[in-house]
């Protein structure tokens, strides 16, 4: 199976001599049913990668394919979930999730079908008929997580969605995902700068350096779900995670000390 492919990919911003240089040269494989976390300090190219695989951003050099096509631009065979919902405010939570297949001409019935599908597997019974203000930042990222895979997109990319959430709220999102992912097996790329949501979620972490972003090394998650943060075992791959990423956290904040002026 084809699966995700990042072939050489790099990205600059600004002009070539000049610019910022976010990616140097990423190469990446990601297999079908697989769930793969990005996982590097702030500014390493993490979002900037996903979003070259979302199609919102093109690459200065090199090429993204899914299930061995060229990505040229954004599709409905990727669903993207954001940090922020990203709702339509002035929809309702079936209404959003249905959006997409309204785009698409599909029918009345099989939208209506696909949302009591995705309103029972993300826990939105009752709530079908409420918009966004009425809901938590929790209820809202599981409407936007069910939006995103209503379309059945080829994969599902996300951008540190429960980044915003208060930590009780993102470890219940963190075990929703999970039994989400056990029933639906869906392809995931998942952007994140928590160590132990990676260890939580990933079947592999992608450990990324300061910018620019290169792949330092892919570690592989052989736990089987759900995950208990507390076993011997995900202390020690969480041990070699924050020494493998030690020294390009301390780049990071030394980069970002050197912009703002303070060395």
């Amino acid at each position: 199976m084809a699966g995700l492919e990042v072939v050489g990919v790099t990205k600059v911003f600004g002009a070539e001599r000049s610019g910022v240089t976010a990616l140097a040269p990423i190469d990446l494989k990601v297999k079908q049913n697989e769930f793969v976390c990005i996982l590097g300090p702030s500014g390493c190219g993490k979002s900037t990668l996903l979003n070259i695989v979302a199609g919102f951003v093109t690459p200065s050099a090199g090429h993204v394919l899914l299930e061995g096509e060229p990505v040229l631009g954004p599709g409905a065979d990727r669903g993207v979930v954001f940090q922020e919902h990203a709702l339509f405010p002035w929809l309702t939570v079936a209404a959003n999730i249905e959006f997409g297949l309204r785009m698409r001409g599909v029918d009345h019935r099989e939208r209506a079908s696909v949302v009591e599908r995705y309103v029972k597997l993300m826990g939105l019974a009752g709530f079908e008929s409420r918009y966004p203000k009425d809901l938590s930042g929790g209820m809202k990222q599981r409407v936007a997580i069910a939006r995103a895979m209503a379309n059945e997109p080829q994969i599902l990319l996300m951008d540190e969605p429960f980044g915003a959430l208060d930590a009780q709220t993102r470890a219940l999102m963190q075990a929703e995902l999970t039994r989400v992912w056990l029933e639906t097996r869906k392809t995931v790329l998942f952007v994140t700068h928590s160590i132990e949501e990676s260890i939580l979620l990933a079947d592999r972490v992608v450990a990324m350096s300061a910018r620019p972003g290169t792949i330092k090394e892919i570690v592989s998650v052989p736990m089987p779900r759900p995950r208990d943060d507390t076993s011997p075992e995900f202390n020690s791959l969480k041990r070699a995670l924050t020494d493998l990423l030690r020294t390009e956290i301390k780049k990071a904040t030394e980069m970002f000390a050197v912009v703002e002026g303070v060395a």
